[in-house]
């Protein structure tokens, strides 16, 4: 216990020294926070609006759709299905869907589209496809002849709320599918891309469309928590039990988004090191001066019987307790940080656009990462890097240390 005294006391004896390195590591821990709770923020919003704008956290699908989509891979009893969903732990809610490719025809003018059958009152509890709509009215809850179009596929084919398009495609009895829509809704706003070749109709006209029954092409299931994304998608295979349907998380259906992402996630490590190392040189810059400077007093210490190990655990100790002072500050100025811009946030002055959504804000998150590993990584830091200024002040031999000047 003497060893940890003297060692807190002499925290105090260069006090502006310890207040510039506490200062350093106290800024470090909070640019880590801040550092963190940014990632998890921006992520946290990017898989949130990727997954509920449309993808939701897990598809179900026939065995084998993802790989090559067909209308003829379709799931027959999705109502039975989603009944099985709901007793998952950790499921919001569910929403059936039908695809097919089309031909759409307005006037003149014609383009390929995906045509995608929804439930209405569904897919409005479980993505925000309705809020998307920018003009007119969303699909009604009954079946009719109407559809919802892009902002995108609206200019290509030069139609407008009211308007009609006629779609042709393949139903899955061999037959040719025709039918005349009205408009009466544009998702998305004017220049966007994304979602440029889509339309949507109420499930059971598309059904009837593709002579199809009841049957569906894919389920999407909306969690409470994405991060229970990988765990709710095995606890709904393992409810339906049945060989022949795939059930895939986000990142298995949106793969090539998913590597992107941890892709820009592992460029963040580079950041990590770089900020590690500059804590690193200060600290280990300050101990060494301590360890300079105090050469004639370790060797009187040692000339009065101090073993090698107890200066050890002085400089070590030293360097611990300086560090949990600075932690605990910049621990509490990185939470305020990160809720500051979990409040307020960035506004970007133009829109960011990342695999095909646009982001207007930048927003933290106080998260338990953010909270925990910043304290973790600096203390690491300044200890280990208190080491070899330790290893050197233990071998210090004490008569030629007391004739150092």
């Amino acid at each position: 216990m003497i060893i940890h005294k003297i060692a807190f006391r002499n925290i105090f004896r260069r006090k502006w020294r310890s207040i510039l390195t506490g200062m350093m590591m106290a800024g470090g821990c909070a640019l880590f926070g801040l550092f963190f709770g940014m990632i998890d923020g921006t992520y946290g919003n990017l898989i949130d609006m990727f997954t509920r704008d449309h993808t939701g956290h897990i598809q179900i699908h026939k065995k084998g759709y993802l790989d090559k989509p067909s209308i003829y891979k379709s799931l027959a009893s999705p109502d039975s299905i989603g009944r099985k969903i709901e007793s998952v732990p950790y499921v919001n809610s569910w929403a059936p869907r039908v695809y097919t490719p089309a031909l759409a025809f307005a006037g003149t003018k014609t383009t390929g589209v995906t045509v995608m059958g929804i439930d209405p009152i569904r897919e409005a509890k479980t993505t925000r496809l309705k809020n998307k709509v920018s003009k007119g009215i969303f699909l009604s809850a009954s079946p009719k002849q109407e559809v919802v179009i892009s902002d995108g596929l609206a200019r290509v084919l030069g139609v407008g709320l009211g308007d009609e398009i006629a779609l042709i495609a393949q139903s899955v009895d061999g037959s040719v599918a025709n039918g005349l829509y009205k408009v009466t809704g544009i998702t998305g706003s004017e220049g966007k891309s994304y979602g440029e070749s889509k339309c949507y109709i109420h499930i059971n006209v598309l059904q009837e469309f593709l002579s199809m029954d009841r049957s569906v092409h894919e389920i999407a299931v909306v969690l409470n928590d994405h991060s229970k994304t990988p765990e709710a998608a095995g606890l709904i295979a393992e409810t339906l039990n049945d060989t022949g349907i795939d059930v895939d998380p986000w990142q298995v259906v949106e793969a090539q988004f998913y590597k992107a992402m941890r892709a820009d996630l592992k460029g963040n490590r580079y950041t990590i090191i770089v900020f590690t190392i500059i804590i690193a040189v200060g600290v280990l810059n300050t101990i060494l001066m301590v360890v300079l400077e105090r050469t004639r007093e370790f060797g009187v210490l040692r000339a009065l019987g101090t073993r090698p190990s107890q200066i050890f655990q002085l400089i070590l100790f030293e360097t611990l307790f300086l560090s949990l002072l600075s932690i605990t500050a910049g621990t509490i100025i990185g939470v305020l940080a990160n809720w500051w811009f979990h409040v307020y946030g960035i506004t970007y002055p133009t829109p960011i656009e990342y695999g095909g959504y646009f982001f207007r804000r930048l927003t933290s998150e106080i998260s338990l990462r953010s909270i925990v590993v910043p304290p973790l990584i600096v203390m690491g830091t300044a200890v280990i890097v208190s080491i070899w200024p330790a290893v050197r002040a233990a071998k210090i031999m004490p008569v030629k240390a007391m004739r150092a000047n």
